[in-house]
Order: C-alpha cells, then sequence, then structure tokens
C-alpha cells in the first residue's frame, strides 16, 4: 500500500497535496518555539511557503514578512495556551523570591536584578 500511495501522491496536483512543518522547541516548555543555534528557522520557513505558493500548493495567508510569520505563530489567538506558559507550576514575584533567598544580594551584584531572563515572563521567576 505504501508504494500506491507513493504513486497516487505523485500524480496529484500540487494544489490538491497536504504539507505539514514541525517547529523545534527545546527545552520543552520554555518559550524557544523554532529556536536553532546559527538558523534562521523562521526565515527559513518563510521561504519554503513562498517556494511551496509558487509552486502550486495551497497556501494561505502568509504574512508578508518573517517578522509576520513569527508573530502568527508565537502570539496564534487560538492556541488556549502560550507555549512560556504551558508547564508553569509556579510564579514567583521578585518580593518573594528576595525574602526566600538570603544571597540574593550577592546573586544580583554578578547576575544582575532578578527576575533576570531565563525561566521568566520578564515580571515573575518561572517555576517549571
Amino acid at each position: 500500500t505504501r508504494a500506491l500511495n507513493w504513486a497516487r501522491l505523485r500524480k496529484k496536483q500540487n494544489k490538491d497535496k497536504k504539507v505539514c512543518i514541525c517547529l523545534f522547541q527545546f527545552p520543552p516548555d520554555k518559550g524557544n518555539v523554532g529556536t536553532a543555534a546559527y538558523l534562521d528557522v523562521f526565515g527559513s520557513i518563510f521561504s519554503v511557503l513562498k517556494k511551496l505558493k509558487d509552486e502550486g500548493y495551497t497556501v494561505d495567508d502568509i504574512p508578508e514578512n518573517i517578522e509576520g510569520l513569527q508573530k502568527s505563530v508565537l502570539e496564534d489567538p487560538e492556541a488556549s495556551f502560550s507555549m512560556a506558559d504551558l508547564n508553569v507550576e509556579y510564579r514567583m514575584n521578585v518580593d518573594e523570591y528576595e525574602k526566600l533567598c538570603p544571597y540574593a544580594q550577592d546573586l544580583r551584584e554578578n547576575w544582575g536584578p532578578p527576575p533576570g531572563t531565563l525561566n521568566t515572563d520578564g515580571k515573575d521567576l518561572l517555576v517549571y
């Protein structure tokens, strides 16, 4: 059956084919959708979408630019959870952190003020 399916696919017009693009996310649930070292993930996807459309595939609603594509993926209004919020167990505000961490001032001197830039939404520290 697999060979027959490949043969049918070869004869289908591009407009009738279905294609899926999967985005990598690592580490999981940390808001890193579509990131990869030294790669322009969204730029590549944008180029592929334009090429697919040029080759007759049905591609609706391609944003005008790469930033628009990135925004449409990361801020999808139909998504029930943002990727960064998926497995957040607890949000700790900076005041609570500084009360619980006896060496918070020493850390601030070396690493900058909390909440920092990792595992944070910019306001709270995120505990996964």
